[in-house]
This record gives C-alpha cells, structure tokens and sequence, in this order.
C-alpha cells in the first residue's frame, strides 16, 4: 500500500511512471487510478496519462525483446522457434490486443511481440487501441465506485442497521 500511496503522491508523474514500470513489472495501475480519482483528480488527464504511460512502457518492452533480448536468447530448438512464431503470427494481434487485461501477459506480449519481429506499426495500432480500451474502463469503473461508495457513505446503508 505505501508504495501505491507514494505514485498517488506524486499525482500524474506518479501515474505517468507507474504506468510505464507497470508495462514491464506486473505492478497494477488500478489503485492509483483509483487514489487520484478519489481525490478528486481529472479523469481526462488520468486517462491520457494512463494511456500515455502505458504505450510507452509496451514500446519499451518491444525494443527490449527486439534489440536486446533476441541477442541474449540463443534458440537451441528451432522447431520450437518456428512453431512460436507460426503461433504469434496466426494469434499475436488477438494476444496483444487482450494483454493489457491480463496481469502477467501485459508484460511479455509486447516483449515477445519484438523477439518475434511483429510489424512495429502495427504493434503500435494494436497496444495503442488495446490500451486506450482498458484506460476507459478502468478510468470508469473507478469513476462508478467512487460514486457509489460516495453514495452509500452520504445517505448510509439502510441495510445494516
């Protein structure tokens, strides 16, 4: 928690590079998200900050796996090789495109993405349209809890007296 209190602080900067260690580490963006919400932050600015921040952090991991990763990892199989890239050929957009909703794939797409050579333009398409999806549902579904807890808190809960 403190280290969520520590990116709240810091308010967008924070987000900003929450958002962009987060595309590499699984470390979630949702409770500061949540934390600048309930302060009373813009979810205009959170929402480009997140989206923002979160393209930038998938590129980074894509360069690693092209540039850095593909001249560390030695392929001992080449079937296993060729049958990875035949898959992320056939699936890697549908895979890309669902990775930021799933913790531990939001990491290693991007970087598989470039160890595989995916097209950058395209990557870039799909994790931008990719990102911007769970920006909005996070920036919103925040967005309802706060005020339905603000809600329930303001008027009480009849049902548990």
């Amino acid at each position: 928690m403190a280290l969520f209190e520590l990116f709240i602080s810091y308010g967008m900067i924070g987000l900003f590079i929450l958002s962009i260690i987060s595309s590499i580490i699984p470390i979630p963006t949702e409770p500061v998200v949540f934390g600048l919400l309930g302060v009373g932050g813009n979810p205009d600015l959170i929402f480009i900050t997140l989206t923002s921040g979160s393209l930038i952090g998938a590129s980074l991991g894509y360069y690693m796996g092209k540039h850095g990763l593909t001249k560390i990892i030695q392929h001992h199989n080449k079937e296993k090789e060729n049958q990875t890239r035949i898959y992320f050929r056939k699936y890697g957009t549908l895979l890309l495109f669902i990775s930021p909703w799933i913790p531990v794939v939001v990491d290693l797409a991007p970087i598989v993405a470039g160890i595989q050579n995916y097209d950058l333009k395209r990557f870039l398409i799909v994790i931008l349209i990719a990102n911007i999806f769970k920006s909005i549902g996070v920036v919103f579904l925040s967005i309802t809890i706060i005020s339905w807890w603000t809600l329930f808190t303001k008027y009480g809960v009849w049902w548990w007296n």
